[in-house]
């Protein structure tokens, strides 16, 4: 069973505030033979910044707030969960992120779309974007059927 650490939950807190500008967080291992799991980044650079403090030696578990809709009245805040498991992560980590993924999500709990991701590729905001919009039901932006 993994560990977060407190702060993890303050993060996320802080993510899902609206009044807030930070918009996502990113958890790790504290150390390669260690099941705690810390808070090592959040910040206001969305998506975007998340995946630059993402190493392909370490596993990780990442929240971001989204904002999509089709014009400025009809915005709405969506949450990103995904899960980053890069090449260079050893076998048994990688086994044990599929086990602990479960106590991350009792600390992140609310999003709208989950992804598992092995390349940067797998997190392309226009393709996040695309998901969470399909997530959200009805699409009136005026796009034809596909």
């Amino acid at each position: 069973m993994a560990t977060l650490s407190a702060d993890a939950k303050v993060a996320y807190e802080d993510v899902r505030n609206d009044s807030t500008p930070t918009n996502w967080l990113l958890l790790e291992y504290a150390d390669d033979k260690s099941d705690n799991i810390i808070l090592s980044g959040s910040g206001n650079g969305g998506l975007e910044e998340a995946k630059t403090k993402l190493d392909d030696n370490k596993p990780a578990f990442g929240f971001v707030r989204v904002v999509v809709g089709n014009d400025e009245l009809s915005q709405r805040v969506k949450f990103l969960f995904f899960t980053w498991c890069g090449s260079g992560v050893k076998v048994m980590r990688k086994a044990k992120l599929s086990i602990h993924i479960a106590n991350v999500k009792q600390v992140l709990q609310t999003f709208s779309v989950e992804v598992s991701a092995t390349t940067l590729d797998d997190l392309k905001e226009s393709e996040m974007v695309s998901l969470i919009k399909k997530s959200m039901g009805a699409n009136y932006d005026g796009q034809g059927s596909r």
